[in-house]
């Protein structure tokens, strides 16, 4: 995007329905992260795993656009989970996952989503320990929306959700 070399590869595989196989490659970066239902995730050839931070107050939450949690009725729930989290930045699109299944951070937020984004990135997200499902909490793919959490934090996050503006 406007000659910015930093982009995101997102493979997934769905069986009958379910995502059960995920890819991500960062070529910028040299980042590959795979997985497949019960076998764990890989992050360039070593175990990937969700950071062990229990508590948003001391959380890291990406986002690909401030802006757009307005834009798509998130406004009020992004500003109350800033005030809830440390650290708030824009590591968007694939990479927040990157983030979270490495353990980097501890939220990814995406106000918006495709089936064909998010296939790959809710393997890659559980296998590395973590939760990815939309804002009402659901595990889906097709929810056209995604949170991803490092699992630690996913409820208290979650309580401040609540309803579109």
């Amino acid at each position: 995007m406007r000659g910015v070399p930093f982009y995101g590869v997102l493979v997934g595989l769905e069986r009958a329905g379910e995502p059960v196989v995920g890819a991500i490659n960062i070529p910028a970066t040299g980042e590959l992260l795979h997985a497949a239902q019960g076998q764990g995730c890989s992050y360039n050839g070593r175990r990937a795993r969700v950071s062990p931070v229990a508590q948003l107050r001391d959380a890291l939450l990406v986002c690909t656009d401030a802006e757009s949690m307005a834009k798509y009725g998130r406004g009020a729930a992004y500003r109350r989970m800033v005030a809830a989290t440390k650290l708030q930045r824009t590591w968007g699109d694939a990479y927040g996952y990157v983030l979270v299944a490495t353990g980097r951070a501890e939220v990814m937020l995406d106000a918006i989503t495709s089936p064909w984004d998010a296939a790959a990135l809710l393997p890659v997200v559980t296998e590395a320990g973590g939760t990815l499902t939309d804002w009402r909490g659901t595990p889906t793919v097709h929810g056209g929306e995604a949170i991803g959490t490092n699992g630690l934090v996913f409820d208290e996050l979650l309580a401040l959700v609540g309803e579109r503006e």
